[in-house]
């Protein structure tokens, strides 16, 4: 959905139109994939556009690709910040829709969500006779913006025009099972004390000082994500290097995408050429827990050749969290 419409949907106009459409173009982002219906203030997805709809449809991509069926997984791993409902688990329903009647675990978490689920997945990997693991993230932040809460809140129009909605998947097999590697993956944090960077407060069982009311929103604190961003980016970098990997190796790097603007930032910032820098924030928006996963398939939809090394560069503003990989075609 083109900007242009996404503002017709939602009925933004006047300044708030204005405004919506210069921090689109600031921060480089055309086009975005949106589940809502827009029919309504606060409303849900589209006829199978929900989240577990969106995660199953990625998990079935992922396990064709691999030439596997949903019998042959051992586990299924899970993340995203913007669940069907609390309770059950977002997974347990898509594990309905796929079939799928094994084990399967859920981590409420973001644009990082991807690294924990690597951490999870090597334990299981590293068991004798272990059966492949499906990572699943997904993510359906557009039913959470107030379409009658903008005047006067910038943050929820920064939000309206860079989040995206889908779904991302990758399965992972035992060492030495597969044609692709992934030769190394972290995970860390650095938000000890220190303010959210994104929260929503609404929702949860801790109701004091939020009054619970009203519809649930993304909350952002532009300024700390601006000023402490980029020691994530740092931080993954060394935790690379301390893995025996120097980002200069890297034929393609996918950084969190927060933005379409993110790759010539990091190009810069990194002392590399901006052509080996992977975004696709421009087209789909910031998928969050799908972004790195999304991005991967899109990159190995290219054919690369083998030896292709790929490294991720994930960051997560909510507690600010780090992860990633590198991934080698085989």
């Amino acid at each position: 959905m083109a900007t242009e419409t996404l503002l017709g949907q939602a009925g933004i106009a006047g300044r708030q139109r204005t405004l919506a459409l210069s921090i689109a173009h600031r921060m480089r982002v055309r086009t975005r994939h949106i589940s809502r219906t827009w029919t309504a203030r606060i409303d849900t997805q589209a006829e199978r556009a929900g989240n577990p709809a969106l995660a199953a449809r990625a998990v079935d991509v992922a396990l064709r690709d691999a030439g596997l069926g949903v019998a042959d997984l051992g586990y299924l791993i899970a993340h995203t910040a913007t669940p069907a409902q609390p309770l059950p688990s977002n997974i347990s329903f898509a594990a309905d829709i796929l079939g799928y009647a094994g084990p399967h675990i859920e981590l409420r978490q973001a644009c990082t969500g991807f690294a924990n689920a690597l951490m999870i997945a090597f334990g299981l990997l590293a068991q004798p006779g272990a059966r492949p693991v499906a990572i699943v993230g997904s993510e359906t932040g557009s039913v959470f913006f107030d379409l009658e809460g903008f005047e006067g809140q910038s943050g929820q129009i920064v939000n309206l025009v860079q989040m995206g909605d889908g779904a991302g998947a990758v399965i992972l097999g035992p060492a030495g099972t597969g044609t692709d590697k992934l030769h190394a993956a972290w995970y860390g944090a650095l938000g000890l004390h220190r303010r959210p960077g994104l929260q929503m407060r609404e929702g949860g069982s801790d109701r004091s000082g939020t009054g619970n009311a009203g519809p649930l929103i993304f909350e952002h604190d532009f300024a700390s994500v601006l000023r402490d961003g980029v020691e994530l980016f740092d931080a993954g970098v060394q935790a690379a290097l301390g893995r025996g990997f120097e980002i200069g190796r890297a034929d393609w790097i996918i950084p969190h995408q927060a933005s379409g603007r993110i790759g010539s930032q990091l190009a810069g910032y990194l002392g590399l050429p901006e052509d080996r820098f992977f975004v696709n924030a421009d087209r789909i928006g910031n998928t969050g827990s799908a972004a790195i996963w999304i991005a991967l398939a899109e990159l190995r939809a290219r054919r690369l050749a083998a030896g292709t090394l790929t490294l991720a560069l994930g960051a997560e503003a909510t507690k600010y969290m780090f992860g990633g990989f590198v991934h080698e075609t085989g």
